[in-house]
């Protein structure tokens, strides 16, 4: 099983944005509630259940985007983050996978782990 905590953004870009994050790992998806302003507070915890390999789940990335739900375009990436191992309450820097040299699109906080069976989650 894999656990996805999404907990807070900060300064993400934009003037009354309503931000949604989504968290896409293994061929799943899942998203936040919708939040307003640019430091969000989401506190939401996922959970993928996989049957792969310890081998395989290193291949996999996990990608987290944050999305502008108030904007009416399709494409309201605000910005993104692919990480492929655990991470415990780390501020991932957000950017923009058309053009990585545009520089930071905010912050996301989060906390990401691997559990095997009868595995203890880290506090």
């Amino acid at each position: 099983q894999i656990r996805v905590r999404v907990i807070e953004g900060r300064q993400l870009p934009g003037n009354n944005i309503k931000p949604v994050v989504k968290v896409h790992v293994c061929g799943q998806t899942h998203r936040t509630r919708i939040k307003r302003g640019n430091n969000p507070y989401f506190d939401e915890i996922f959970f993928y259940n996989v049957h792969m390999t310890p081998l395989e789940l290193l291949d996999e990335t996990v990608s987290i985007r944050v999305y502008n739900s108030y904007s009416l375009r399709a494409d309201c990436l605000m910005g993104e983050f692919k990480v492929g191992h655990a991470v415990m309450r780390k501020w991932l820097l957000l950017s923009d996978p058309e053009d990585t040299n545009s520089g930071a699109k905010g912050y996301m906080k989060v906390s990401m782990f691997v559990l095997g069976t009868g595995d203890e989650p880290p506090v």
